[in-house]
């Protein structure tokens, strides 16, 4: 009798550090031919994606719908609790709250109507164990029947880390940069899933990275050993420095990004101090004086003015805040294509 045929992996795009280098490259490439005609051919004429946002958003949100309809694609966004019931997710808690659907049951019934299955929820920022291990993402992708994408969990946001590396593919000719990742002051704690994006993208795709930060604002240090090991392997490299000057230095770009102390996890009223301290304001946001000559400015957006980074930068020539906003489009047909088999 003759074994049985293992199904292939599911095409899912959860974290970006567990994309093969193949699938990585694949993403980039498929962007980039998206980005322009065939982008708005009816690729995945039929097919229906959905999307469950547990979190606001702009980019997000219209880069998926969009990308959904010049595909072809019928997209459903779903908004828990607007509209719909609020999920649970957790396995050990009677659901005695606000919450009447469990994604155990709301997952596959969607399984059933749609051939994709995207999410988006932030980090709780008050659960530093649950938030390290991903639990809603993770609870989504078990439940699900269908591949799932994420568009933004706890720790991670593929979606924007892809966009940051086929920015720097198309403003440097597809060669490796100097790239000075600093940590920014905001009025509140962030998470830290760009962050973790951004840098497993660019050292996967060659650039060496410096990651400069308060002392007392690490990120994950599984996440960080993991993009670590990936630079060692692909030719990037990642570098961690206390020192904001030593890292600008000769920097070709400087990527800003706010995120909360560590060590004050779930506590927001310390943790809203910490970001906003005038003189760590002053010390840390990014100003013109901080980009070296013909050096270029990225954020992620939505980005305070004047809080984060100067309005004199974000509105000079040294910005790439909206070519990295337009990356998002070409990334989700990729993601979206990949996930219902197309190859575009």
């Amino acid at each position: 009798m003759s074994a049985p045929v293992a199904s292939p992996p599911r095409p899912d795009v959860l974290h970006t550090w567990d994309l093969s280098d193949a699938g990585f490259a694949d993403l980039l490439a498929s962007a980039e031919r998206l980005a322009g005609g065939a982008g708005r051919q009816p690729l995945l004429a039929g097919a229906r994606a959905a999307a469950l946002f547990l979190a606001p958003s702009l980019r997000t949100r219209a880069s998926f719908e969009i990308a959904c309809h010049d595909l072809g694609a019928h997209p459903l966004v779903i908004t828990p609790g607007q509209g719909s019931w609020d999920f649970e997710h957790r396995d050990d808690v009677p659901m005695t709250g606000a919450a009447a659907e469990h994604v155990r049951e709301a997952v596959p019934v969607l399984g059933t109507m749609v051939d994709a299955l995207a999410v988006r929820a932030f980090a709780s920022l008050t659960d530093a164990r649950a938030d390290a291990a991903d639990e809603l993402l993770a609870a989504v992708a078990r439940a699900a029947n269908v591949p799932v994408l994420n568009l933004e969990s706890a720790i991670d946001h593929p979606h924007q880390g892809l966009s940051d590396a086929l920015c720097l593919r198309r403003t440097f000719a597809g060669e490796p940069v100097r790239v000075a990742f600093t940590w920014a002051p905001h009025i509140k704690p962030l998470p830290r899933a760009v962050p973790h994006a951004a840098l497993a993208a660019l050292v996967r795709d060659g650039h060496e990275v410096t990651l400069c930060h308060p002392p007392g604002f690490e990120l994950d240090p599984d996440v960080l050993a993991r993009v670590t090991a990936g630079a060692q392997a692909r030719g990037g490299e990642l570098r961690v420095t206390h020192d904001r000057a030593e890292a600008l230095q000769g920097a070709q770009v400087v990527y800003a990004k706010s995120w909360g102390r560590a060590d004050l996890y779930g506590d927001a009223a310390a943790g809203a101090a910490a970001v906003s301290h005038t003189s760590t304001r002053a010390a840390w946001r990014v100003s013109p004086a901080d980009l070296a000559a013909g050096a270029r400015f990225m954020h992620c957006l939505p980005v305070r003015r004047d809080v984060v980074v100067d309005a004199a930068v974000l509105d000079s020539p040294a910005s790439l805040v909206l070519s990295q906003a337009a990356c998002r489009l070409p990334v989700q047909k990729a993601t979206l294509c990949r996930a219902l088999g197309v190859s575009p």
